[in-house]
C-alpha cells in the first residue's frame, strides 16, 4: 500500500513540474514576464500553497518522504526556471545549480509542512483519545 502512495506522490510531483516548467518557459519565451512585485507576490503564494499541500497530506497520514517528494516538482520547476536561463552551459555545473537548489529548497519547504501536518495530526489523535476517554 505504501508503495502505491509513493508512486502516486511521485506521479503528481512530476506532473506539476511538468505543468509549472511549461507555464514558466513559455512566459519566458513570449517575453510576458510580469512585473518584479507580481512575480515575488506568485512565489509567495506558491511557497504557502505547497506548504500547505504537504501540511494538508502529512496531516492525512503521509510520510517524510512523500510529503519531500510532493514538494520536489514544483520546486525543480522554480529553481531550473531560474537558474537554467543565467546559468552557462560550458560545464555540468549549469545542471547542478537548478537541481540541488530544488533539492535544498523542496527540503526546507516539505520539512516546514511536515512539521505543521505532524503536529496538527498529533494533536487530533491526542483530542480523539481524550474524548473516548
Amino acid at each position: 500500500m505504501r508503495r502505491n502512495a509513493l508512486q502516486r506522490v511521485a506521479g503528481i510531483s512530476a506532473l506539476v513540474f511538468a505543468v509549472l516548467f511549461a507555464i514558466l518557459t513559455a512566459l519566458r519565451v513570449w517575453e510576458l514576464e510580469p512585473s518584479t512585485p507580481v512575480q515575488s507576490l506568485i512565489v509567495d503564494v506558491a511557497v504557502l500553497l505547497l506548504v500547505a499541500a504537504t501540511a494538508y497530506y502529512v496531516y492525512r497520514g503521509g510520510h517524510a518522504i512523500e510529503s519531500w517528494i510532493l514538494a520536489l516538482g514544483p520546486s525543480l520547476a522554480f529553481t531550473f526556471n531560474l537558474f537554467i536561463p543565467v546559468s552557462t552551459m560550458e560545464s555540468v555545473v549549469w545542471v547542478l545549480y537548478p537541481l540541488g537548489g530544488g533539492v535544498v529548497v523542496a527540503g526546507v519547504l516539505s520539512g516546514i509542512g511536515f512539521g505543521v501536518g505532524y503536529a496538527g495530526r498529533t494533536l487530533r489523535k491526542a483530542q480523539e483519545v481524550a474524548e473516548s476517554s
